[in-house]
């Protein structure tokens, strides 16, 4: 179309010419009396006619090098636009470019039109553009897609066609994108074309962009060598790609290789960009002074991303816990990533002073539990002032833990505090033995992950303090039922895989209710939290005592033979026997304590089966004792005293030893 115009506008110019001359000839003939030599008027035509000539020759010139310009604004603003595309993903950095390059390699090996090369090459360089309307979480996923997530990455082709529809290219582009992930039996997105019914752009773009993902680490695995990827591929020759179209692919791929390597060194792919964000980190040969406007800019597209990414990540993790033993190491392995330290210390609240909970990094033994008042140091002054404290010196911070000479080594710190709403959770602090600052976006990035953390380490804290409470007994401190049926399972599966006796001890207070009737509960309650101190003693450090209902309590006694449990029990017996509460002056409450034991493997297995025999034991243990007492009082032997009855019931509680008796 374009030589046609050509062609009738410089026929139009030369019919222009022609007819000057004539007009100009008849002219002169007028002027002259009709006297006219031929060859003037064939020599003021060719004239004419030969200034037409060149003024179409540099119109031409003109029209053509303004289409060249054109054409290389065009494909600038495209290659602009991938890059800008390509830097949001660090791994895939130059997955664009490559697959144009083997794309227009291929398509010149199977014959593609070359009058229609551009739109090969254009296709192949905007082939992913969609992908802007994919979250990044989900590209950057390091495990399996969900079916909900590959069905968002399956929407790219259909996004892309639609945004390039509005361009007007002079070649094949939007179908091309539209069905690059078209399979050759049917199978692929979005249409389910068959065959040839794929567009041959769309087919040659297939095969290429899949290998060179394959040979491509990605987040989720590494990449696959060339002849790993080849092998893939031709199990799936006449299925996912034109068979035709991977032959000439394989055939010719040790040509386009050889130009895919090449690539690497043509500055779009950017080497040397990392994920750290730190201004202490340069690339050998790639320093900030090196860059150009372009990279920089990149940089920052790059930068961009991986904050996006790096906050995703921090937050899904975060939320996925609620233990401040994980969530921790969570965060201080997110920033491990992302900036730059020497020390990390995450520092967390108790009452007026900050306790370096968890640290990494160097002297990290060193500075664990570090307590640092508020005020004290860079860190005190944090929490006091609850502001970002960056680049002053750590050694207030440091000296008194590390020494002078250890604390001198660092030389700027960044301190943020962990505030959830208006509470002071922590502080994090980041010591760097570099003499260097952090970025204006680094910081404000350290802010933003601060605030996730410090949410994190409030629900963590808030978590076990509800977990505590919610298996902790309020009236004695002593762990509760709940906490002893989970607690259970632990203590047999550690006894069976160390081969020692595991013993459940059930005690009872004798006499207990007597003394909330005659005093009251407050009474009855200040007893039980003092029995419940006299019993822990007498326990050993590795035993659990527990408060299991009202005035019943269960200890849970490891490695303890027959002799240990006979010791134990009497011990307990004496030392609340002993126990003597004033109600009031004058006024004095005694209690006693019944006690059975079950042995795990011999008594039962389930703790229900040992609570049981327990029970019976302590009841009977509870008898025994009364009849001691009666015997003692009444004068007669044990064994002559087996069935006697107490007919009078407020005389049931003797004074001593035993249960409760109320002594002026």
């Amino acid at each position: 179309m374009k030589q046609v115009r050509l062609h009738e506008k410089l026929i139009t110019r030369l019919i222009a010419a022609g007819g000057a001359a004539v007009l100009i000839c008849s002219a002169y003939r007028l002027y002259t009396g009709g006297i006219q030599p031929d060859w003037l008027l064939a020599l003021t035509g060719a004239l004419l006619a030969s200034v037409a000539w060149r003024l179409h020759l540099a119109h031409a010139q003109s029209s053509r090098r303004h289409i060249e310009l054109l054409t290389k604004l065009h494909l600038a603003t495209i290659e602009s636009l991938t890059m800008a595309i390509d830097a949001k993903d660090p791994l895939a950095r130059g997955h664009i470019n490559r697959v144009r390059m083997l794309a227009e390699g291929l398509g010149r090996a199977v014959g593609y039109p070359e009058n229609q090369m551009e739109g090969l090459k254009t296709a192949a360089l905007l082939h992913d553009i969609g992908k802007l309307a994919v979250p990044e979480h989900i590209l950057s996923k390091p495990a399996k897609l969900s079916p909900a997530e590959f069905s968002k990455i399956m929407t790219h082709p259909v996004v892309a066609a639609d945004i390039l529809s509005n361009v007007e290219f002079p070649y094949e582009v939007v179908p091309i994108v539209r069905h690059h992930h078209e399979k050759f039996d049917g199978g692929g997105y979005p249409s389910g074309l068959v065959g040839e019914e794929i567009p041959l752009g769309a087919r040659i773009l297939t095969v290429v962009d899949c290998y060179e993902a394959m040979t491509t680490s990605r987040a989720y695995r590494h990449a696959y060598t060339r002849e790993q990827a080849l092998d893939t591929m031709l199990r799936e020759s006449g299925q996912t790609f034109d068979p035709s179209i991977l032959n000439k692919f394989i055939e010719v791929i040790d040509s386009l290789e050889f130009d895919h390597s090449a690539l690497n060194a043509q500055p779009v792919t950017l080497p040397g960009i990392e994920p750290q964000l730190s201004d202490c980190f340069v690339d050998p040969g790639f320093g900030p002074e090196r860059r150009t406007r372009t990279e920089k800019a990149l940089l920052d597209i790059a930068a961009a991303q991986q904050e996006v990414v790096s906050l995703y990540e921090i937050s899904q993790t975060l939320g996925s816990t609620l233990k401040l033993s994980v969530v921790l190491p969570i965060v201080a392995a997110k920033l491990e990533h992302i900036t730059n330290f020497t020390t990390l210390a995450i520092y967390l609240a108790d009452g007026n002073c900050l306790r370096a909970a968890y640290v990494i990094g160097k002297n990290a033994d060193a500075l664990k539990g570090y307590e640092v008042s508020f005020g004290e140091g860079g860190t005190g002054w944090v929490a006091e002032h609850r502001q970002v404290l960056i680049g002053e010196s750590p050694l207030a911070d440091l000296e008194r833990r590390l020494g002078g000479e250890g604390a001198a080594a660092y030389r700027s710190t960044a301190i943020f505090p962990l505030l959830r709403e208006d509470t002071l959770v922590g502080a994090l602090a980041l010591y760097c033995e570099e003499a260097c600052g952090y970025s204006p976006d680094e910081v404000r990035l350290l802010e933003t992950i601060s605030g996730h953390a410090a949410a994190a380490v409030h629900n963590a804290l808030a978590f076990e303090r509800t977990r505590e409470s919610a298996l902790t007994d309020n009236l004695t401190g002593l762990p509760n039922s709940r906490y002893m049926y989970s607690f259970f399972d632990q203590e047999k599966s550690r006894a069976e895989r160390h081969g020692y006796p595991l013993v459940l001890m059930m005690m009872d207070l004798d006499g207990f209710k007597k003394v909330n009737d005659t005093y009251g509960h407050h009474v009855g309650d200040e007893i039980l939290r003092q029995i419940a101190k006299v019993a822990r003693a007498q326990v050993r450090g590795g035993d659990t005592l527990v408060r299991y209902a009202g005035d019943e309590f269960v200890a849970v006694l490891h490695r303890a033979t027959p002799e240990i449990v006979s010791e134990m029990k009497a011990r307990v017996q004496s030392a609340v026997d002993s126990f003597a509460h004033e109600v009031r002056p004058g006024r004095i409450a005694r209690i006693g304590i019944s006690i059975g034991f079950a042995t795990y493997g011999q008594d039962g297995e389930a703790i229900d089966e040992l609570m049981e025999v327990a029970d019976q034991r302590m009841y009977e243990d509870k008898i025994a004792r009364k009849r001691k007492v009666l015997t003692a009082r009444a004068g007669v032997s044990p064994a002559s005293a087996v069935g006697f009855q107490i007919s009078n019931p407020s005389l049931e509680i003797p004074s001593n030893p035993g249960s409760t008796t109320l002594e002026n």
